[in-house]
């Protein structure tokens, strides 16, 4: 029987060197803060979504430029990066969606999920406890498109499309809030991908800076502040939706002005992350977030039930969601993920800061 530390190390998405420990610590506070949201102990917890969505920016683009500059085949490139996002996103999603229409017994809309399509949809199909599934369909569908625009695009273009990628989601906002289709209600306003997909672009950007001269290490003060800022300016529009004051401008304001605080914040972990962001035990569940993210919703519906607390519906929840997804992970997920040593992804990594070039496996 395989060791499960070894196991475990072996799914990890990348290397024990190139690896940035904090950035575990902020899937980890993601997760606690979407969690908490859900619970209805922190109405802002949902901006966790957001960070996720920044982090995948900033990592799958990372990997996919490293893929690219060690010049492999388009074949190459794309087998290796399809079947590793495949093993690690699909076999616990399919489950659980599985495991949801078998104890809701709906099964009418869930290939919406199985194929994640859902966010693109004005009502919630069934099971609904698979709401929150919407997240994963934008994920996958950065993934189905961003890896051919990186690899097709000349570099010193890169950074246009993807600054162009958040112009063009200011504009279909701005046109659908102003002249909204029919179909076109609060929840596809919300979900659709035009609507999320800024963060994941400011995430794209950050790592083709960082490859391109690396990221600033002195005088990042601005940063903090535009965490603050943009943290003031999300809780005031919070408000004003909450009010049904201005919704135009909240919708059209409230997107960019979450993406610059996620990448501003990005920017603060991965130049001088704070220490606290450094704790293993933060960091351990940070690496089960996935798992955690995906089950939580399946008992969410029975403690709401039963409990009226925020509090204890909160803990609750994140105490049987970790047990569950600490077992999904070792047992389920990490023996699946072993086997993206079969599909190594061609890299090269260049770290601007240490000013050298390093060959690698990309995670």
């Amino acid at each position: 029987m395989a060791d499960p530390a070894q196991t475990v190390a072996e799914a990890t998405h990348s290397s024990l060197e190139t690896r940035l420990p904090a950035l575990d610590s902020v899937r980890a506070f993601a997760v606690i803060g979407v969690i908490a949201s859900h619970a209805g102990l922190f109405n802002l917890g949902w901006l966790g979504v957001d960070v996720f969505f920044g982090l995948s920016g900033y990592l799958i683009t990372g990997i996919l430029l490293d893929a690219k500059a060690a010049n492999p085949t388009p074949r190459e490139y794309f087998v290796a990066f399809y079947m590793r996002r495949a093993l690690r996103i699909l076999p616990l999603a399919w489950a659980v969606a599985l495991i949801a229409a078998i104890t809701e017994r709906q099964w009418s809309g869930l290939l919406w999920y199985i194929f994640y399509f859902v966010n693109w949809l004005p009502v919630q199909p069934p099971p609904d406890v698979l709401g929150h599934y919407w997240s994963l369909a934008v994920e996958e569908q950065f993934y189905l498109v961003w890896p051919a625009v990186v690899l097709f695009t000349p570099r010193r273009l890169l950074p246009s499309i993807t600054i162009g990628l958040i112009l063009l989601d200011v504009v279909c906002r701005l046109t659908f809030s102003m002249w909204p289709p029919s179909f076109a209600n609060q929840q596809w306003l919300g979900l659709a991908t035009f609507a999320r997909a800024d963060t994941l672009a400011v995430g794209a950007l950050l790592a083709q800076i960082e490859r391109d001269r690396g990221l600033p290490t002195r005088g990042i003060a601005w940063a903090w502040i535009a965490v603050a800022v943009a943290t003031i300016l999300i809780e005031v529009i919070h408000k004003l939706e909450w009010l049904g004051v201005a919704p135009l401008l909240t919708y059209n304001f409230k997107w960019p002005t979450i993406a610059a605080g996620v990448g501003a914040g990005l920017l603060i972990v991965l130049v001088r992350p704070p220490r606290f962001m450094l704790w293993p035990w933060l960091r351990w569940i940070g690496q089960i977030s996935y798992g955690i993210y995906v089950i939580h919703a399946l008992i969410s519906r029975p403690l709401h039930a039963r409990f009226d607390s925020p509090v204890v519906i909160f803990v609750v929840q994140l105490g049987v969601t970790i047990m569950l997804a600490a077992i999904s992970w070792y047992f389920f997920e990490a023996p699946i993920l072993s086997q993206k040593r079969r599909w190594p992804m061609p890299s090269v990594r260049r770290t601007k800061r240490r000013g050298q070039t390093e060959p690698a496996v990309a995670g």
